[in-house]
């Protein structure tokens, strides 16, 4: 079977699909929780009725693990797979399809309304495979290193469709299995291991659990280098300045660089340049000494202070006074900040990470900005493209927030109608990702039927088609009613004034003259006190 063209139809899903189910099987997450996440976003992106994993001898010989999940939670248990098709699929260790499935013995029993509108997919998951070579194999039981043998099965039951439908689904099921294939040694040690009293809530570091972020999606070229340039960031504390438009995500990208940074386990505190007075700005950033010369009764400690060992994040950092640009610079160059009102500096060791809409080039020209300022932020600048420049990023950031939100709602949102993408990626997003999310939240707030609709979008989202508001008017017609309105609208403001509404418009007495009469306008209308 050539894969490149049977998954080239449906690559889009299977790709979004594969990269959420890498994401729910990282190192962090138990294998167990891994396996289950992964039924249930087969079926929760690719519409299968029901999926069921079946794993042998794991943790032991003999024994068997066995997990289900479908559309109805409440029967998914009772039509597990029958053991003709799996045991076909075990011995075999080869793809098996049942296009209908009402004749097969493994079925009888189900409602025939259902059986008439299923088909059925079964593909082996293989023995994992020994490591590079060079580097011992892992200790396996012998059945697990048996690299001829089936580890077991993962079959699911899905609509009826074409056998090139059916084949590029295989094709795709066969990729899960060899992904479930990798997880199995893991999932054998968890299984065998001693079971060990779970570490208090407070053997956790409070920085670690607090900024814990999740991955970042990245499908497009662009975005896809931001992620390299963030990762390269992570080693050094040199400053880091995010430039690009409001909304596309500085912030996310800012955690995400301290959280994979040594200081990790150290603060990250936040502060937006604009959102408060200037001198506000300059206490919180840099502390107050209690004196006569802060006019203060106690002292209290800055950002820089605070985040000692970790990292300090201006937003709209264009928003800062002289005097604080000059002061963030001595703790770029210095590493000591002063308190208002102190007499002598203080040490600190913290990362600046900035982020900014604004051209600071252009205010730095002006001197709006501080050069020094201005370079020591400069070393490492990371351009994050506005979301219309990442066509590739808007369907699996939408799936995204989707997902987030539906869990946060209790609804159980499976997809996004092909319509409704279509309305996505052809809207130009002034407000990029902040957009984009508020946009999946009102369709996840509005959705009662599983699959977001267009007429869940918000109407700034909505062309003529999807509303049903196509032009009723031709060009001319469109043109002729606009003039009649300003010529309306002028006339009215002026008071009838030919002469006056010609200056408001800007145009000739001629013209105006020559359009009030064209559409039969009445200037004495609009004439103070004219009796009737």
């Amino acid at each position: 079977m050539n894969g490149l063209s049977s998954f080239e139809s449906g690559w889009p899903i299977f790709l979004t699909t594969l990269t959420r189910i890498i994401q729910e099987t990282g190192p962090n997450i138990p294998v167990r929780q891994g396996l289950e996440n992964i039924l249930g976003t087969l079926v929760s992106n690719l519409g299968y009725r029901r999926v069921h994993l079946e794993l042998f001898d794991l943790p032991r010989k003999n024994a068997k693990i066995s997990l289900d999940r479908g559309r109805d939670p409440s029967i998914a248990h009772l039509y597990g797979p029958g053991p003709l098709a799996t045991g076909q699929v075990m011995a075999t260790r080869r793809t098996l399809v049942i296009e209908d499935v009402k004749d097969h013995p493994d079925f009888l029993g189900r409602p025939a309304e259902e059986l008439a509108t299923l088909s059925f997919l079964c593909v082996p998951i293989p023995a994992p495979r020994p490591g590079p070579a060079g580097q011992p194999a892992p200790e396996t039981p012998d059945d697990l290193s048996d690299q001829d043998g089936a580890l077991g099965t993962l079959s699911v039951d899905i609509p009826k469709a074409p056998p090139v439908f059916l084949e590029a689904h295989c094709d795709f099921l066969t990729v899960v299995a060899a992904l479930v294939s990798s997880l199995s040694l893991r999932l054998r040690d968890e299984l065998t291991r001693p079971r060990r009293r779970a570490p208090s809530p407070a053997a956790e570091p409070e920085e670690s659990r607090e900024h814990a972020v999740k991955p970042p999606v990245a499908v497009s070229k662009g975005m896809r280098l931001v992620i390299r340039q963030v990762a390269q960031s992570t080693t050094s504390s040199t400053p880091v300045l995010f430039r690009g438009e409001e909304g596309t995500g500085k912030e996310f990208l800012a955690e995400l660089l301290h959280a994979q940074s040594p200081r990790r386990q150290r603060p990250f505190l936040r502060l937006g340049c604009g959102s408060e007075p200037p001198e506000a700005v300059e206490d919180a950033l840099f502390g107050v000494q209690k004196g006569e010369a802060s006019e203060s009764s106690r002292s209290r400690r800055g950002l820089f202070e605070l985040a000692q060992g970790g990292t300090v994040f201006l937003d709209d950092i264009e928003e800062l006074s002289p005097a604080a640009q000059t002061a963030v610079s001595r703790v770029i160059h210095e590493g000591a900040v002063q308190r208002k009102g102190g007499q002598s500096p203080v040490a600190v060791d913290v990362r600046i990470v900035a982020a900014t809409s604004a051209p600071l080039g252009e205010l730095m020209a002006t001197g709006e900005f501080l050069e020094d300022l201005y370079y020591g932020l400069s070393v490492l600048p990371i351009y994050v493209p506005p979301l219309r420049d990442r066509a590739g990023d808007i369907l699996p950031l939408a799936e995204h927030f989707l997902a987030e939100y539906s869990q946060k709602l209790g609804k159980p949102l499976r997809r996004i109608s092909t319509p409704a993408i279509d309305l996505l990626n052809q809207y130009h997003w002034p407000g990029n990702v902040r957009e984009l999310a508020s946009c999946m939240e009102r369709a996840a707030m509005l959705c009662d039927e599983g699959v977001v609709r267009t007429y869940h979008l918000p109407p700034t989202l909505q062309t003529a088609e999807s509303s049903n508001t196509g032009p009723s008017l031709s060009f001319g017609e469109a043109v002729a009613k606009f003039e009649q309105e300003l010529l309306v609208e002028a006339l009215k403001k002026a008071r009838g004034n030919m002469f006056q509404a010609a200056r408001d418009l800007r145009e000739s007495y001629r013209v105006v003259n020559y359009k009030v009469k064209k559409y039969g306008i009445d200037p004495k209308r609009f004439t103070m006190g004219r009796r009737g």
